[in-house]
């Protein structure tokens, strides 16, 4: 997991040359730009770590879906009437 994809997960933000994130209400400061590559803090590396072992965890679990249970009325069958049909007429 590079800086950029755990300062989303951390819903961070870049300032001053440095990804922040708010971490149990405090500042942390994940990364800082170095020329023009991002490189973890102590914290940031075990932030970094920790996010990648719950993202690959999150990938790995099966997504079950619960199957929805018919709901069915009960219904007084219909009697249809019996159809008598005449004898049949012979000339």
């Amino acid at each position: 997991m590079n800086a950029l994809e755990l300062m989303n997960r951390l819903g961070g933000e870049i300032l001053n040359n440095k990804i922040r994130a708010v971490i149990d209400g405090n500042i942390v400061i994940v990364a800082r730009l170095n020329d023009q590559t991002w490189d973890y803090t102590e914290k940031g590396l075990l932030l970094a770590n920790e996010h990648s072992n719950l993202a690959v965890e999150e990938a790995a679990a099966p997504k079950t879906r619960k199957k929805s249970v018919a709901v069915v009325e009960s219904v007084e069958p219909v009697v249809e009437p019996e159809i008598v049909l005449d004898e049949p007429v012979t000339e």
